[in-house]
C-alpha cells in the first residue's frame, strides 16, 4: 500500500512541476476548485451557486497575490540597499 501511495504521491508531483511549479498555487487553486464543488452539489449552499464565478476569481487572485507576496518578500529576492 505504501509503494502505491508513494507513485500516486510522484505522479501528483510531476503534474504540480509541469503546470504550475509552485506548491502555494496548486494547494491554492485546488481549495478554491474544492470549494466551487461544494457549493455545486451540496444543497445548503445552493444560494451560493451564483457566486461561483466571483468565488473562482477572489480564490485564484487570493493565491496569486499570496504566491506574490512570499516571492517577493523573500530575502534572498531583495536588492541590497
Amino acid at each position: 500500500m505504501n509503494s502505491v501511495l508513494r507513485a500516486i504521491w510522484r505522479a501528483i508531483l510531476a503534474v504540480y512541476n509541469f503546470f504550475v511549479g509552485d506548491a502555494v498555487i496548486l494547494i491554492g487553486v485546488s481549495l478554491t476548485m474544492v470549494v466551487l464543488a461544494m457549493i455545486n452539489f451540496l444543497g445548503g449552499l445552493a444560494s451560493l451557486r451564483g457566486a461561483s464565478g466571483a468565488i473562482l476569481i477572489v480564490g485564484v487572485v487570493a493565491t496569486l497575490l499570496f504566491t506574490l507576496g512570499r516571492e517577493v518578500f523573500r530575502p534572498e529576492n531583495r536588492q541590497p540597499t
